[in-house]
């Protein structure tokens, strides 16, 4: 008679086992790490040093690795923010010993440390275009939200700085990327 059937016992040994798997994978402790988070708010171009840091606990892979975060910030970051690799750029680009930093619109791709050249275009006392070699100190930060394109900062030779000031003010700059 079929009644006199044995219960089915490994199906609810599997049916146990397989919902208290489930309850221990909902339960269980997540693997935490130690993230630096900006205490105060830091512009384009701050060093960091470690008082600017707050170091927070975060789930494990949230956000990506940021090293140890010396350098310089690359964009602005709000106090509270995380620090990421794109907001850490890890050398500091700073100008030649004798060389002048100017501001002016660079390229989209140009990244701190590239070299550039300036075209001086032609005015009334100069027949040929002049090229002006640079480096670029501080790439633009992209800003949909911005009305215009925002400048970047470049480093010139001292004795090229005047002609290249008074082309970028006259708007009479071109500026090529290097490889």
């Amino acid at each position: 008679m079929y009644w006199f059937r044995r219960p089915p016992y490994l199906r609810w040994a599997a049916a146990a086992l397989l919902l208290l798997t489930a309850a221990w994978l909902d339960v269980r402790p997540q693997p935490t790490v130690l993230h630096p988070f900006a205490a105060v708010a830091l512009s384009e171009g701050t060093v960091i040093e470690e008082a600017m840091i707050e170091w927070r606990t975060i789930q494990a892979g949230l956000l990506p690795d940021p090293g140890d975060p010396v350098g310089m910030v690359s964009r602005p970051v709000a106090a509270g923010e995380p620090l990421v690799p794109s907001a850490v750029s890890s050398s500091r680009i700073v100008a030649p010993e004798g060389w002048w930093t100017l501001e002016t619109r660079l390229p989209s791709g140009a990244f701190p440390g590239q070299a550039i050249q300036l075209i001086v275009l032609e005015n009334e006392m100069q027949e040929v275009p002049r090229a002006i070699p640079g480096i670029v100190i501080a790439a633009p930060v992209a800003d949909p939200m911005a009305f215009q394109d925002l400048p970047g900062l470049v480093a010139v030779a001292a004795e090229l700085a005047a002609i290249a000031v008074s082309a970028v003010a006259d708007g009479r700059v071109a500026v090529i990327l290097g490889g």
